[in-house]
């Protein structure tokens, strides 16, 4: 459990600072609040793909060097598109002028910046699973203190929020200089070998990370159609539940490196069940309690009643999280990765209904509220069947030999 308090409380440090940093856009304007969730999101679908090194990384637990490349590749083909596309993608939200203006500039910002990002990721994500705990959380410290101290001057001087954009890119490529002189990443010449197996590894769950960015994304532009105020809301309560996955992603991490030195599916699969119930508790009440402390600096200009009120909602998912998370690391640690291809489409069935749903019945932002929970924890119940028939045929062949 030792490890596990360190993931969490890490994640739960990341989730705060990085709310301390989305406050800072909340305090520029009403139009940054609704440009810098709808930017998030955006940023997020573009961050599914390139985070296909970490993803073959988190299976293979080896080929660093593959999978450091795939990484940066796939960064850099991504930033290129960021680039040229920035305004018609910024146009696929109903927003305002002014806002689809500062839209466009927050992609062009990101797409510069984009390489550090996602180099900074792929270290943090090598340290995580390496156990590396003293580097963790140094590279913790310098980012986040290099972010807010320059997030304060952009404030100060009455900057734009795609400024912030920026100042996340600068703590990004300052923390990447730390751990190429500290992290002590093994690096060898990559092979074609084994750069096909990291992708074929990673493909599948690329793919339900794309498909679950596609219900996101499909979900905020159905919130976008909400008016001002509620849409507001929907970014500030959306804001702080998904800056908490950071704490609920820590279920998954160390299921993979529990579960790694576990062999026989069935002992792997009882063991993931009982890491499920240590850790259950602990995680919601981390999440619920930074919840409720992180409304007040979140809100902005929106009042602190209705602030809270949505925010405790939209927390659920926190909850609701924990099949999905322990069950993803179980199959994640038996490299079945084919079992996860599809989690991303049950996000498409049933976030963007509850999100259709909502916007033309009276239900509104309540809808949004409990949508992104329910969607998960269905897709928990898939990855549990999938688990369960995993460990069931497994028994059925050792039977027939």
């Amino acid at each position: 459990m030792k490890q596990f308090l360190i993931f969490l409380f890490t994640g739960a440090s990341i989730a705060i600072l990085d709310l301390v940093d989305s406050a800072f856009g909340n305090q520029i304007s009403l139009d940054s609040i609704c440009v810098m969730s709808a930017f998030t999101v955006l940023y997020w679908c573009f961050s599914a793909l390139c985070t296909v090194g970490e993803y073959a990384y988190r299976v293979k637990l080896k080929y660093e060097s593959e999978c450091f490349t795939l990484q940066v590749t796939i960064t850099l083909i991504c930033s290129f598109i960021l680039i040229v596309f920035r305004v018609p993608l910024s146009h696929i939200y109903s927003l305002t002028d002014t806002q689809y203006d500062l839209l466009a500039m927050c992609l062009l910002c990101k797409g510069i910046c984009l390489i550090f990002g996602k180099l900074e990721t792929f270290f943090r994500t090598y340290i995580a699973l390496s156990c590396q705990n003293k580097h963790i959380i140094i590279s913790n410290i310098i980012f986040y203190s290099t972010m807010i101290v320059a997030d304060a001057i952009v404030i100060a001087l009455h900057g734009e929020c795609y400024h912030l954009v920026i100042t996340t890119g600068i703590a990004d490529a300052i923390t990447v200089i730390y751990y190429l002189i500290f992290c002590r990443f093994k690096w060898s010449k990559p092979t074609f070998k084994r750069l096909k197996e990291c992708i074929k590894c990673a493909r599948d769950i690329v793919i339900d990370r794309v498909l679950g960015k596609v219900a996101t994304i499909g979900f905020n532009i159905c919130a976008s159609h909400l008016s001002t105020d509620m849409y507001a809301l929907h970014s500030i309560g959306y804001a702080i539940a998904t800056s908490l996955e950071e704490c609920t992603n820590s279920c998954y991490t160390y299921q993979i490196i529990k579960l790694k030195i576990i062999y026989n599916l069935k002992d792997k699969y009882e063991m993931c069940k009982k890491i499920s119930k240590q850790i259950f508790i602990p995680t919601v009440l981390v999440c619920y309690v930074i919840a409720i402390l992180m409304v007040f600096p979140m809100k902005g200009i929106v009042s602190f009643k209705s602030a809270l009120l949505i925010t405790l909602l939209y927390n659920s998912q926190c909850i609701l999280l924990q099949l999905y998370e322990n069950h993803r690391g179980f199959l994640t640690s038996c490299e079945a990765t084919e079992c996860l291809r599809l989690g991303g489409l049950f996000g498409i069935f049933v976030r963007i209904p509850i999100a259709i749903i909502s916007i033309v019945t009276p239900i509104g932002i309540y809808g949004f509220a409990l949508g992104s929970g329910i969607d998960f924890f269905i897709r928990g119940l898939y990855y549990r069947h999938k688990s369960i028939q995993l460990v069931n045929n497994s028994n059925f062949v050792k039977g027939e030999k």
